[in-house]
Parts: C-alpha cells; sequence; structure tokens
C-alpha cells in the first residue's frame, strides 16, 4: 500500500512539475525529491509484488486524489455561485498538499457542476445544499511564478491572479500576536533591524489578516460560525498589508523567505484576538467534549473563567472556522495569558491538545501532522500572574507530537519599560523562532536551535528526589555560568528552593529536597531571566523552557 501510494505521489508531482511549466515559466521544484522515469518504473513494478494482505489494505485506503465522477462530469454547470472570500488574488497555495477550493450557491443550483484548475491540474464538483467543495486532482511543488487560479461554470468564472505555491502558516494569538509591525517600527527600542526591515512586493511573502477588530456579523460566545470569512480584504501584497500585520508573524515571514534563498514563497494567515483565552479558540467540539463552557441564559453565550471573562468559542467560530480546510505547513502560537489565575492553569496542555488534534485533523490530508511553534512567554516585571500558566505551556511538548517550544526568557529584560506585559523585543522572538522551525522543518541551521523541554520526572519512592529527563539537550545539558538556578519545589504548600540541582546525564538532571516534593518548577517566578536566574541550557547554549511536574 505505501508503495502504491508512493508512486502515485511521485508520478503525480512529474506531472505537476511539467504543468507548471507548461503554463509559462519553468517549475521550481527546489526541495522536492528527483525521482526519474526507471526509479518510478522500478517502483510500480515492486507494487506488483504486493502480498495478499498488503492488497486488502490498499482497497480500504482512499487516496487523497480522485478524478470527478461521470454523474459530475455529465451534471450541467452552474450558472449562479460564489467563491469563499479565503480565496483571492496573491494568495498562497500549500506545496505538496492537496489543493481546495470552495464556495455558496442559492438552492435552486444544487446538483449542478462547478469546475476549478490551477497550473495544469483540474476539479470538478456538484452544488449540494447550497455549498460545493473542490478537490484538484493532485498537488504542486513550490513554485515562484504567479498563475491564475480558476473556478467557474456557464457563464460565470472567478479568476484569482497571482497565485504562489509555498508553505503556509497559521500565526495564532493574543495581543502579542496583534501587536502589529506598524507598531514594532514606530517603538524607539525595537531592534534597528526590525525598525527598518524590509517591505517589498518584488518578496513572495503573502499575508492574510483576521482580527477581533474587524466586525464578524454575530454574536461572540454562541455556536453559530461563518460559513465564510468576514474580512473582505484578502490576501495582500507586503506593502498593502504588512503594517497593520503580526509583528512576529512579518519577521517570522521575512526571515524566512531570506534564509531560504528566495526560493519557496511564505504564506501567513494571521488569527489574532487580544485578551482572549483559550477557549475562545476552540471549536464548538472540542468545547462541548471537554465541557470546557457554560451556556449562560442570562447573557445569551457560553461563558468560561479566565483574565478578562470574554465569551467562549468565537475566535475560531467567526473567523477561523472558514480555513478549516485551507492546508498550511505549520502553526505559530503566541498566548496563554488570559489564561493564568483560573482553573484553565492545569487544564491547559489538556485544552491544548485536543485543539491541536481538531485543527490537524481538519486542515491537511497529506501533511496531516504538522509542526507547531509555542512562543514562551518571557518575563514581566508587575504583578501580572501567568508564571503557572507559563510552566504547564512548557510541557506541551509531551501532549502534542510535533510540537516545539521557542524560548524567550534569554531575549526579554527590561524591566523598566511600562508595558512589559508586550515586549518589543518580536524581533528577537521571532529569530529564536524562525532558527527552530529552519532547523526543524528545512534541516537549516543549527540543530541545536530549540533548547531543552522536560519530557518526564520520576518522584523516589521516599519523595525526597525528582529525576528529569529532557530532550532537545545537544551534545549535553549545562548550567551557564557553572551554577544551578531556577529550579523550585514544593513541599507541603510552600515553594522553595531545593537542597540540590545536579546534572547526572547528557539529558538527566536529579533535584533533590530536605522533605517529600510534591511539585518541582522550573522558571516558575514572574520576573525570572537567563542567566540571571535561570542557567539550564543546551549545548548551544539555549535555555530550557519554562515546566512543571507535580506528584501523581
Amino acid at each position: 500500500m505505501k508503495k502504491i501510494l508512493s508512486a502515485f505521489l511521485a508520478a503525480v508531482m512529474l506531472f505537476c512539475a511539467a504543468a507548471c511549466s507548461e503554463n509559462g515559466g519553468p517549475a521550481d521544484t527546489t526541495g522536492t525529491p528527483s525521482v526519474t522515469t526507471a526509479e518510478l518504473t522500478e517502483e510500480m513494478t515492486q507494487t506488483e509484488e504486493l502480498t495478499e494482505a498488503e492488497e486488502t489494505a490498499e482497497e480500504t485506503t482512499a487516496s487523497p486524489f480522485s478524478e470527478p465522477s461521470e454523474e459530475v462530469l455529465s451534471a450541467p454547470a452552474a450558472t449562479e455561485f460564489t467563491v469563499s472570500r479565503v480565496f483571492s488574488d496573491n494568495m498562497v497555495i500549500q506545496r505538496n498538499e492537496v489543493i481546495r477550493v470552495w464556495g455558496f450557491a442559492p438552492a435552486e443550483q444544487n446538483g449542478r457542476r462547478v469546475n476549478a484548475e490551477f497550473a495544469g491540474l483540474t476539479g470538478a464538483a456538484l452544488i449540494e445544499d447550497g455549498e460545493f467543495m473542490i478537490t484538484l486532482n493532485g498537488s504542486l511543488p513550490e513554485c515562484t511564478e504567479p498563475r491564475q487560479f480558476k473556478v467557474e461554470g456557464d457563464g460565470v468564472e472567478y479568476v484569482f491572479n497571482d497565485v504562489l505555491v509555498g508553505d503556509v502558516f497559521w500565526v495564532v494569538g493574543q495581543s502579542n500576536i496583534h501587536y502589529e509591525l506598524i507598531t514594532s517600527m514606530n517603538e524607539p527600542l525595537t531592534n534597528p533591524k526590525g525598525r527598518f526591515v524590509k517591505i517589498s512586493d518584488d518578496d513572495l511573502i503573502r499575508l492574510h489578516r483576521s482580527t477581533t477588530t474587524d466586525p464578524s456579523g454575530l454574536t461572540a460566545g454562541t455556536a453559530d460560525v461563518n460559513k465564510d470569512t468576514p474580512i473582505k480584504r484578502g490576501w495582500e501584497k507586503p506593502k498593502a498589508g504588512a503594517g497593520m500585520f503580526s509583528a512576529l508573524g512579518y519577521f517570522a515571514a521575512r526571515m524566512l523567505y531570506d534564509k531560504l534563498e528566495k526560493k519557496i514563497p511564505i504564506g501567513m494567515i494571521e488569527f489574532g484576538a487580544a485578551g482572549a483565552a483559550l477557549n475562545a479558540f476552540c471549536p464548538n467540539e472540542v468545547c462541548d467534549e471537554l465541557k470546557i463552557d457554560k451556556w449562560r441564559a442570562n447573557l445569551g453565550y457560553y461563558m468560561a473563567p479566565s483574565v478578562n471573562n470574554h465569551p467562549t468559542r468565537f475566535v475560531y467560530n467567526h473567523y477561523m472556522y472558514s480555513f478549516r480546510k485551507y492546508p498550511i505547513c505549520g502553526l505559530i502560537w503566541y498566548q496563554g495569558e488570559s489564561d493564568c489565575n483560573s482553573p484553565n492553569d492545569k487544564k491547559y496542555p489538556e485544552r491544548f491538545a485536543a485543539l491541536i488534534k481538531n485543527y490537524r485533523d481538519t486542515h491537511d490530508l497529506i501533511n496531516h501532522d504538522y509542526p507547531v511553534y509555542v512562543v514562551e512567554f518571557p518575563a514581566i516585571w508587575y504583578p501580572f500572574p501567568f508564571a503557572s500558566v507559563r510552566t504547564y505551556m512548557g510541557t506541551l511538548p509531551n501532549y502534542v507530537e510535533n510540537l516545539h517550544i521557542s524560548q524567550s526568557s534569554d531575549l526579554w529584560k527590561d524591566s523598566k519599560y511600562e508595558n512589559n506585559l508586550h515586549p518589543y523585543v518580536k524581533w528577537e522572538q521571532a529569530e529564536r523562532l524562525t532558527s527552530i522551525i529552519l532547523a526543524d522543518k528545512y534541516g537549516v541551521g543549527d540543530p541545536y536551535s530549540e533548547g531543552p523541554s522536560a519530557v518526564s520526572a520520576e518522584f523516589s519512592e521516599d519523595g525526597m528526589t525528582v529525576t528529569l529527563k529532557f530532550r532537545n539537550a545537544g551534545e549535553g545539558l549545562r548550567f551557564e555560568g557553572g551554577e544551578p538556578k531556577g529550579f523550585k519545589v514544593v513541599y507541603k504548600s510552600t515553594q522553595v528552593d531545593p537542597e540540590s540541582v545536579e546534572i547526572t546525564g547528557p539529558d538527566t538532571v536529579v533535584v533533590k529536597g530536605s522533605q517529600k516534593i510534591k511539585s518541582v518548577r522550573y522558571n516558575c517566578d514572574l520576573p525570572d531571566t537567563f542567566p540571571e536566574t535561570l542557567t539550564l541550557c543546551n549545548s548551544s547554549g539555549v535555555p530550557c523552557a519554562a515546566f512543571i511536574f507535580n506528584i501523581k
């Protein structure tokens, strides 16, 4: 079965590369394995030797690509429909993924056909219940040559121009994602590289921005969803869209595009929601399954405890839902401040894992388990108690496969800045973030760009010793300056320094207490910074992520 799928995908990639070339320029296949005709023939010959069991398994596995049925092809073409506003000029299609396009039509168009074509790929679907979803018959490698994406019926045609194929990321979070590029460029303390960052339409960076400052037309906190995005501005080139876009998101796009030698177009889709707790980003089914919120009849919407006591579900239902079928290659996340100091602290990892599973199950059909990159909260110098949720968020890699923590404890130390909940170091955070993305996804740069994160905690029988295991240790853990700092233990109810902390192996730290330890924590105080009060790092000097482990 795997050999059949491998051969099939190889054939599709060769066809699509040729199609891209035939449509007006050379196909850019950087990063795509080269497959010769001889190799493809050999691979297809091998598939003929499958065992009976493999053939049975193959029969039950559907390809993500298919040609329209005779029923679809013989149906009359639609004379009236619209395409979702998710699609527009200047968009970026995710490379090496299933390409889908969808839209809406009046009831009288049910049973009629809509066609789509892009870079030699085609597809068609019938309108059912006033909607249609077309899946094209192949995927594409990255392509820097702009193309037209056409969706048409009988006498009606939508043509989207300057469409690229590259890598698309979701950029999701609350105010530190919503922190706009123009704000960063107007802040005198911003890194000069960020203040004077290049913004040019010659660069193949494309942006789509949705924020809760945009009207949604729905009541926040209800189970109602926007089937189509309420955002009408569509995809934008840098000069039109960068200023109001997430500073972190644009900086990351800029760095990725440059580091990848401008060979892969980068698309960024922002969902920014200042002050929104995790529950606001959760789909209805996740909220219902985990019993995250309660219906408040007196208010007319769902609610759950959080710092700002916003309604729940609304960010996803209003702005994200309509993009759920648009494939991406990764998700950047900077959120959680509003989940501190509430019952959400301890539940954050479980809820986040359910949310990401839902996103992944909906988005991609080939690249199903795309990576998630979580930006760690840096220090803060006024009483805003998010240190606890920071430690729980540091354990997310233990709950979600292919999740990475982008450490921030060494990037922000301006205790005098009055708005230090919103640090101006978005450029520095983007540098750390993109170094992790480049190493993880593209094999570029330092393989130890991501700092250590705690995998497990083994409590001794008497509870006085905790053995911690770490990932991303590189060639071995070390304490910057030689002295262990940043570890805390909780006995009955008091948080104190442990009796000793010792590195006992390349990825192992042993923490000892004077009595039974109920909890071991790291980077759990608001103003913690590396290497002043935190010193654990990997062999590349990248700090360890915050974490907490409680005795079971």
